[in-house]
């Protein structure tokens, strides 16, 4: 009798066995790479969580493409075979799929369902990004929360036919999964896999705190919640939130944190205008709208306008303006300080209206404003919201702009600029000329003449120049004065102001000449300096 060499019990029984059909999965993958033209490394050890590193073909350089900038692609696999007889799922270890996972390079499970004698029958692609990369880091959260961290003995399962991409178990088939999966820029992929690594799971916010405070009353919980008064914990607790598991925060960044600020829902952005009686410039901000808390009692569910400076707190029975800061303390652009000095000068006449409109939520609504505010320099601010209106608008006469943030007290050393704007903008200006004598016979008539002159504030300089009209006086110390002023000239600031002077005094045909530096400037009564002492709030 011929001898034969003796078979295993599954080739006896016409069955393949978990290691023969691995080793088949291989030798298939292997070959259908070389097929694609890919390049194939096979992993030599087996808890690295992949089985092979599959490089795409260098591109080819040429003039678009300099070799320098020509990238190179390359995917881990982790290959799964089976015979489909348990279902479409797989297991894996969770170890090994935290290795692959967080890998910046495109990490994918590829699934070869083989025929029970071996032949491929159909493969899928599982793409370790997105929502399966959410899964294995919840999972691996999950884990740390339960202090279950030997992760060498959990497995995870897939659905490959849910969770994966189906592809032909042919070269081209291969091909065209690797390349949509891995896509043609290497570089990007990278760049959005470390980010779904950083921020999958924390879509609602990293951190919660869990705190005991103190609350005062009504007023005081609703400040709290509204973000107007500091939340003061007595005991603080922040914990890492991930995916909604928890765990408690181990950094260092809230170990200097004494006050916490609430922010409410928002109802979206707004427009506030403060307008007075009559044709005057009303002052415009914008703000942001946010819904306070249903509160039981008289005043109810409160509604808060914000902006930069000054709150707006509206409950059915009234309106409340609060100031955010002082107003020494704060720094604002010329522009900024002249729309806030116009609206405080508004509300302090009380008689002038606030109107609310521009969110989609809330229908425009206007509040009389009857009640005068309170705060400091309240009589000195009607000049200078004038004098910032006026330096505002001879600056864009000149085609010049202001961009320099500065604070209140620069209006208190603004007198030149002050004494600028009030010749070339007040019809009935309040600065004067006199003199002891002009240099004509007494018979002649009065002659008009030219001033000229050069003034700074803030991060701008100017020059300018008017027609000065004078009479005469009853004053034996001071025989001539002017009476009035025309704006003939604004630009900016020149180099040699005497030739500017003299060639505005022959364009307009003025012999009697103003030479700035005989001029001595003798403050009036009512120009505005700063209090001796101030205290208080911008305005309540």
């Amino acid at each position: 009798m011929i001898g034969r060499q003796a078979r295993s019990d599954g080739e006896m029984n016409g069955k393949l066995d978990p290691d023969r059909i691995g080793r088949i999965g291989e030798d298939q993958f292997k070959l259908l790479c070389e097929r694609a033209g890919f390049y194939c490394n096979k992993s030599v050890i087996d808890v690295m969580g992949w089985d092979f590193i599959v490089e795409f073909p260098v591109t080819s350089a040429g003039p678009a493409l300099p070799l320098d900038q020509r990238p190179t692609n390359a995917a881990k696999v982790q290959l799964k075979s089976t015979l489909g007889h348990g279902g479409n799922r797989i297991r894996l270890s969770l170890s090994a799929i935290d290795r692959l996972a967080k890998d910046p390079r495109p990490a994918l499970i590829v699934v070869f369902r083989l025929l029970a004698d071996g032949e491929l029958q159909s493969a899928y692609l599982v793409h370790l990004v997105g929502s399966e990369l959410a899964r294995v880091l919840k999972r691996l959260r999950l884990a740390e929360a339960r202090k279950a961290r030997d992760i060498n003995h959990t497995d995870i399962s897939y659905d490959y036919v849910k969770s994966g991409v189906r592809f032909e178990p042919t070269p081209a088939g291969l091909l065209a999964a690797l390349i949509a999966a891995c896509g043609q820029n290497p570089g990007a992929y990278t760049i959005e896999k470390q980010r779904q690594l950083a921020e999958l799971g924390y879509e609602s916010g990293q951190f919660e705190v869990e705190a005991l405070i103190q609350i005062e009353g009504p007023e005081h919980f609703s400040n709290l919640l509204l973000g107007l008064s500091p939340l003061k914990p007595h005991q603080l607790r922040v914990f890492d939130s991930r995916f909604g598991i928890r765990l408690p925060y181990q950094g260092t960044l809230f170990d200097d944190l004494n006050d916490l600020h609430l922010t409410p829902p928002t109802l979206g952005s707004c427009e506030i205008s403060i307008r007075g009686p009559g044709f005057g410039q009303a002052a415009r901000f914008q703000g942001e709208m946010f819904i306070g808390p249903q509160m039981a009692g008289p005043h109810g569910t409160e509604l808060l306008i914000r902006t930069a400076d000054f709150n707006i707190r509206l409950t059915p029975p009234a309106l409340k303006f609060e100031s955010v800061s002082s107003i020494d303390d704060m720094e604002h652009s010329l522009e900024e300080w002249a729309e806030l000095l116009r609206a405080l000068t508004l509300m302090a006449t009380g008689r002038s209206t606030l109107t609310i409109a521009g969110n989609e939520w809330i229908p425009p609504i206007t509040f009389p404003v009857d009640q005068p505010i309170t705060g400091p320099y309240l009589e000195e601010l009607p000049l200078i919201s004038a004098f910032a209106d006026g330096w505002l608008q001879l600056l864009t006469n000149a085609g010049l702009r202001s961009t320099d943030v500065f604070k209140f007290d620069a209006f208190w050393e603004a007198n030149e600029a002050r004494m600028a704007v009030n010749i070339l903008l007040n019809p009935k200006s309040q600065a004067r000329f006199e003199f002891q004598t002009l240099e004509i016979e007494e018979s002649s008539p009065l002659p008009e003449g030219l001033y000229f002159n050069s003034s700074s504030f803030a991060d701008t300089s100017l020059t300018f120049s008017a027609k000065v009209f004078f009479e005469k006086t009853d004053d034996p110390e001071w025989r001539y004065r002017s009476v009035g002023f025309k704006a003939l000239d604004v630009q900016p600031k020149v180099d040699d102001l005497k030739e500017y002077g003299t060639e505005q005094a022959t364009a307009y045909d003025l012999k009697l000449l103003i030479d700035p530096n005989n001029i001595i400037l003798v403050p009036r009564s009512d120009t505005p300096e700063r209090p001796s002492s101030a205290s208080g709030t911008l305005a309540k």
